[in-house]
């Protein structure tokens, strides 16, 4: 601890001066020219540096030096490594005080060995003057840690303004001026460091917030009934229904087979609803057994059960102001079906191993493909809880009702699965459309997308999805009716299944060449394909203007 009560009245006033400035100056530069023009003050130096150690404690950087006349100059200057060659660096004067942190005194550099002073004298033959007495002080803050050195040049007589020793005398009044000249600018470099962080904040704040506007943006765009597919009447009654039933809080029960897009429904009428701005989530009731299917939709208090080590919050909480989806709920056991009822006719909810509910505001929307009232009447389901369920029942037609949808879901598969695979799928063959049409989809669109993924990982890029892309199940079915053109196939031969699809295709080429008079340019925008493509298919089946048709060993 420093003590100043030996020092004269004028010593320690002008101190209290000089350090009172420090405490008011929250700039960086200013501050160390304060601290500068301070030290010299003090002590009656002619010049003056200021160095500052830098984040990787390594290396003391010029940051500041003044001259007689109180002239600041920033320029460069080469840094001084504490270290070299693995030792500390005790050559330099400024590096040796930073690691001793003592304070270090020459009353004539021209005539010391101690220490190197190549850099005083280069800096006196610019000038054109000579360095004599120099006092460096460390700067050292309050965990008594060195941030900086001083260093102070050529003590002036005031009288006769010649070049003198600094005196022991100002060594206690100098470490006391470094200490507070430390301290306060390490708290300079504190407030630095937090303008910096609250400004890397409030970016990362902003971008997220401009982020999650953006995605919320998007997927309230992708769950617009416009963006839908679904032009069969059927399906414009679901439209009308969900209309009737967005901004409303009633419960909705949806109904149909499975695939037949449920969730994407519950979805669409969150996101058109005004609680879009809230959570939308679901949860499938026959995902879980009982006990952890109750703590994930109510939570649960500390110490409920053996690993309940902290209170969790569960589904409805996360859900709150937004909607619930209760997926599969023909399959949630009864036990828990009258703990929903609950919250259904009270909007309360009671963890497990609470004392007491707590309110919720949560819209919920069931589905199931199961007969409800089949249940009923088997004992599984709750009458009362159906009921509760069933405000406003919407079901959703099967697929096979939905023909003339059909090809509007194939394309809406084809261009969403070749992005995410980067592929550049020109269509359906004839042949790969008759099939999917004729077929039943007993799994609906969740089938349909399924089959269209694997069609488009099979498919060539640039090519087209054919019918030895599809499943067997689907394929098979077009031999059970008879056909005309190219998609009537005749039975497999020596080749097998490479050589029959050759011909299927290239037949194909050949009636759409011949369609449109051998315009190469309509009949590739006809297969969907590029004009490119279509020529070196051409070449690939030898087909050619006024040729009865391809030649069966082209196709292999």
């Amino acid at each position: 601890m420093i003590d100043l009560g030996t020092l004269p009245a004028p010593a320690i006033e002008q101190f209290v001066k000089v350090t009172t400035a420090l405490s008011t100056e929250y700039d960086l530069d200013q501050l160390l020219e304060a601290i500068l023009s301070g030290a010299r003050s003090l002590t009656g130096a002619g010049m003056g540096r200021v160095y500052v150690l830098d984040n990787t404690k390594r290396f003391l950087h010029l940051e500041l030096q003044q001259d007689r006349q109180g002239g600041v100059q920033r320029t460069k200057a080469p840094p001084i490594p504490l270290i070299q060659n693995g030792r500390p660096n005790n050559s330099d004067i400024c590096a040796y005080c930073a690691f001793s942190g003592a304070l270090k005194k020459v009353d004539d550099v021209y005539k010391y060995t101690g220490f190197e002073f190549a850099d005083l004298y280069a800096d006196d033959r610019g000038r054109g003057e000579q360095t004599r007495s120099l006092l460096v002080v460390p700067l050292r803050n309050h965990e008594e840690v060195t941030i900086g050195v001083l260093q102070l040049t050529n003590r002036r007589d005031g009288d006769e303004d010649a070049i003198v020793f600094f005196p022991d005398e100002l060594d206690e009044l100098i470490s006391a001026f470094a200490s507070q000249a430390a301290v306060a600018l390490n708290n300079v470099h504190l407030i630095e460091e937090n303008r910096h962080l609250i400004n890397v904040l409030d970016t990362t704040n902003r971008k997220l917030e401009s982020e999650n506007r953006q995605l919320r943006d998007k997927i309230e765009n992708q769950y617009r009934f416009s963006n839908i597919v679904g032009a069969a009447k059927s399906m414009a009654q679901v439209f009308e229904l969900m209309g009737k039933v967005l901004n409303t809080d009633a419960t909705v029960l949806l109904g149909g087979e499975t695939g037949t897009g449920k969730e994407l429904i519950a979805r669409a009428i969150h996101y058109n609803s005004r609680r879009k701005t809230k959570e939308f989530v679901a949860q499938n009731c026959a995902a879980l057994p009982e006990t952890l299917l109750e703590s994930e939709l109510f939570g649960y208090k500390a110490g409920a059960f053996s690993g309940a080590k902290s209170d969790k919050k569960g589904l409805f909480d996360a859900a709150h102001g937004g909607t619930l989806l209760l997926d599969e709920i023909g399959d949630m056991p009864l036990n828990l079906q009258a703990k929903l009822l609950r919250v259904l006719q009270e909007g309360e909810i009671r963890p497990l191993g609470a004392l007491e509910g707590r309110k919720v505001d949560v819209r919920v929307v069931a589905a199931t493909h199961m007969d409800l009232q089949e249940k009923i009447r088997a004992g599984e389901f709750r009458e009362d809880l159906y009921y509760r369920l069933c405000v406003f029942p919407i079901v959703l037609p099967p697929l096979r009702e939905r023909g003339e949808d059909l090809p509007a879901l194939m394309q809406h598969f084809l261009q969403e699965y070749s992005e995410r695979y980067g592929k550049t799928i020109g269509g359906f063959s004839p042949a790969a459309v008759e099939a999917l049409m004729g077929h039943d989809f007993p799994g609906n669109i969740r089938e349909l997308r399924n089959i269209i993924e694997r069609a488009v990982l099979l498919a060539d890029s640039e090519g087209t999805i054919l019918p030895d892309h599809l499943p067997a199940e689907i394929t098979g079915k077009i031999n059970d009716t008879p056909h005309d053109g190219p998609a009537a196939l005749a039975p497999l031969g020596e080749g097998g299944l490479r050589d029959a699809v050759g011909d299927y295709e290239a037949a194909v080429i050949l009636r759409t060449l011949e369609e449109f008079e051998w315009n190469q340019t309509r009949a590739a925008a006809e297969l969907k394909i590029s004009r490119r493509t279509l020529i070196e298919k051409m070449q690939k089946y030898d087909l050619r203007r006024n040729r009865a048709g391809p030649l069966k060993s082209a196709a292999s």
